[in-house]
């Protein structure tokens, strides 16, 4: 049985900003999309991710609305290249104890994301194929 990669359950259709986006702007796409985070990008390259807690404590620090995304954005990011199996994501998001991976190509472009919800909609398919046999 071969496994399923991410390219299979990712979503395409992934929120990106610039850097140079402001905070009241993220926050509107944000909220206005009904999402958690978005992927800060440069020339189509994931430079950083931005969640709902990155904003709070950007707000905590005493940022205000025009603080650009660079500098509330969280540098250290861990993305997943779209033909990985399945189970190297859940590996990484314990390993790193984080619930969105950014999908790359083998070129390093973006070319979706991958969330907690969408690798156990991956198990549970797995699992049930399992049970047929």
């Amino acid at each position: 049985m071969e496994e399923e990669t991410i390219k299979e359950y990712m979503k395409t259709d992934v929120v990106s900003v610039d850097k140079e986006a402001k905070l009241a702007e993220i926050a509107k796409i944000m909220t206005e999309k009904n999402i958690g985070s978005v992927i800060v990008v440069e020339n189509n390259k994931p430079i950083g991710i931005i969640t709902e807690r990155d904003i709070v404590r950007a707000i905590g620090k005493g940022k205000g609305l025009e603080t650009k995304a660079e500098e509330i954005m969280t540098k250290s990011l861990i993305t997943i290249r779209e033909d990985s199996p399945i189970t190297g994501a859940l590996a990484l998001m314990r390993q790193f104890n984080i619930r969105h991976l950014p999908v790359i190509d083998d070129k390093g472009n973006l070319k979706g994301i991958l969330s907690i919800r969408d690798v156990a909609k991956a198990l549970d398919d797995m699992f049930e194929t399992m049970g047929e046999y």
